[in-house]
């Protein structure tokens, strides 16, 4: 794809972002929330976005919001475009109402949409209804007994909150390999958590990323990408908190495209993530997390991001995704906007 022209329009673009005090943080969800929603990267984001929409042509002003100080948001009424940055627990959902009631164009999808991809079990059910594979699974709520009869299958199986984001909840230890692992991991994740669980099969092999990216002319697949464990500390390979939010490239990395995926495979994948865009009722951008089993040569779904998070860094999974395209950053960036504006 080329590069995008310099826009000599003054359209007026805001940076939407999130903000937790250092008193909110004391009061917040649990400490992986906090990590989560105080991400280190995100102040890189905005300054990276603000000058490339300078450059670029427009005027860019910058907007943080608070839990409980949205007053900023008044700052819209003189604003073209909401490039939409809120990912966090308390807000994603309050800030995407807004925008939605407001009817300001703004990066990303609808209400309902980031609603779906926020519940993990509305995400399986529309998997399911349109024929797209995921894991089988069980719903265990606070209040049912457990038994094996909560088990979908044979073991091993992963427990997963059903209402969380950014990988909370998830670690090696939320893989069971028999039914007393079971029952432990359930009563744990339950007192932790506080909210009804997923329980999945799990899929031995590989774990890959999508990146789906919608434009007037087409909606694209771009390359997959693989995440790689050079030091092999996983047993598992999963994606988890831990490997999401140390950062620590020697120890996992997303690669794209994927070593050792047929093409066919590629293909395939790429055409049904496309099918899940929509399905889902997704805009602009959205990644989908999967699993894939070499020795079956099966893919399976896992969940989707409607709003997943920017990273400069070539390791991302996105990032590594737009370059194996032959995009940048920018150019990926500029799109979302486009979509709009043009």
């Amino acid at each position: 794809m080329k590069k995008a022209k310099k826009l000599r329009t003054k359209y007026t673009i805001a940076l939407l972002y999130h903000y937790l005090s250092k008193e909110e943080q004391k009061q917040y969800f649990s400490r992986e929330h906090v990590i989560t929603d105080t991400q280190m990267q995100t102040d890189e984001i905005v300054s990276y976005m603000r000058a490339l929409f300078r450059r670029r042509g427009y005027r860019a002003q910058t907007i943080k919001v608070e839990e409980k100080n949205l007053s900023n948001l008044k700052k819209l009424t003189d604003v073209d475009f909401v490039f939409n940055l809120v990912d966090s627990k308390a807000l994603e959902i309050q800030i995407a109402r807004i925008l939605d009631r407001l009817k300001i164009p703004h990066s990303g999808s609808s209400l309902e949409a980031i609603r779906t991809t926020n519940n993990k079990l509305h995400s399986k059910q529309l998997f399911e209804k349109h024929s797209l594979p995921t894991p089988s699974y069980t719903t265990i709520r606070r209040t049912d007994r457990i038994t094996r009869n909560l088990v979908p299958g044979k073991f091993p199986v992963i427990i997963k909150p059903a209402f969380e984001h950014c990988s909370i909840g998830i670690t090696d230890h939320s893989i069971v390999q028999n039914y007393a692992q079971f029952k432990r991991t359930v009563k744990r994740l339950r007192d932790k958590h506080r909210q009804t669980l997923l329980v999945e099969a799990f899929i031995p092999g590989k774990e890959l990323q999508v990146t789906v990216l919608e434009t007037p002319d087409k909606t694209l697949a771009l390359p997959i990408a693989e995440i790689v464990f050079p030091r092999k500390e996983s047993k598992w390979n999963i994606y988890g908190f831990k490997e999401k939010w140390t950062k620590h490239f020697d120890t996992c990395l997303f690669v794209a495209p994927p070593k050792r995926l047929a093409d066919t495979i590629t293909t395939q994948i790429k055409r049904e993530a496309i099918r899940a865009f929509y399905a889902l009722g997704l805009r602009d951008y959205a990644r989908f997390d999967l699993r894939f089993n070499p020795k079956i040569r099966r893919w399976y779904f896992l969940e989707a991001n409607a709003n997943a998070g920017f990273d400069p860094d070539p390791r991302d999974a996105m990032t590594a995704s737009i370059r194996a395209h032959g995009m940048t950053l920018d150019d990926f960036v500029l799109q979302i906007v486009k979509n709009s504006l043009n």
